[in-house]
């Protein structure tokens, strides 16, 4: 099966009622994650394509007890059922959604040439390792320390986009007399691009030190959504990053940076 649709960053085809993605990077023939993607990343590119595609309803997948809360809080309307009709699994830098019963030849599936983004092995061996030092538990960031409560109170507004009422975002962890906020809707996972900051690897906040001078730095971008907030976010590692005010962009999950070993995910942008 060859992907020839460009989704989210990723190759992406339709098959029986379903969907299959996979990355788009390529140790040459070799199909590799993107540097800040991984297998969770790709399951939720996965489901939202496939919601994307029109698709709705329960879904039957495998997730451990760490992903679970970054998969709710990306997938708000996902609702997980053993017995459902359509069933998720990940394969090789990849993953479907598809109808159960439904077969599939997960070593046949293969990336159109014309999407690859292809990395020199060096780089992809300088990403990875880039990765292991700063998830080991001896590395301590020298970037602003978030604890892992503070930082699980606000997964489903870093990953659902979920605003307070008004609409505000990021929603505030309280109003000016004390009380709680109330819950908004979900802002759009599309957004346009108000302004734009190419980082070089030494410019680039502490807690990206390790990774940014294998990536070349970083480019950020103050991002303004069709409900009315605005935010500032990361552009996608490895994609093309040469953006323009007034470019549409779409939000998709990523590795964001990793503190006292956990990895720690959130949207990034990708043009669309």
């Amino acid at each position: 099966m060859i992907l020839d649709a460009s989704v989210a960053g990723n190759a992406a085809g339709s098959i029986d009622d379903g969907v299959v993605v996979a990355s788009v990077f390529h140790v040459g023939d070799r199909r590799v994650h993107g540097p800040d993607a991984d297998d969770l990343t790709m399951l939720i590119d996965a489901l939202e394509a496939w919601r994307q595609r029109g698709h709705e309803g329960p879904v039957d997948l495998e997730l451990s007890e760490d992903e679970r809360p970054i998969v709710a809080a990306s997938l708000p309307w996902l609702i997980v059922d053993g017995g459902a009709k359509h069933v998720a699994h990940r394969f090789h830098c990849g993953a479907a959604v598809l109808v159960r019963g439904s077969s599939l030849d997960d070593a046949a599936v293969a990336v159109d040439v014309g999407l690859r983004i292809v990395i020199e092995a060096d780089a992809h061996d300088a990403i990875t390792t880039a990765w292991s030092t700063e998830m080991a538990a001896s590395n301590v960031s020298q970037g602003a320390y978030v604890s892992g409560q503070v930082h699980d109170l606000g997964l489903e507004a870093r990953l659902g986009m979920q605003a307070q009422a008004g609409p505000v975002w990021p929603p505030r962890g309280a109003l000016a007399d004390g009380g709680l906020p109330e819950h908004g809707a979900c802002l759009s996972m599309t957004a346009r691009v108000v302004s734009w900051t190419r980082l070089i690897a030494a410019g680039c906040p502490s807690e990206f030190a390790i990774r940014a001078p294998a990536l070349g730095g970083l480019t950020s971008m103050i991002l303004s959504f069709e409900e009315g907030p605005s935010g500032v976010f990361l552009h996608a590692d490895g994609h093309d990053n040469d953006v323009n005010i007034d470019d549409d962009v779409q939000l998709v999950v990523r590795r964001v940076y990793a503190q006292d070993g956990v990895l720690r995910y959130g949207r990034k942008a990708i043009r669309l």
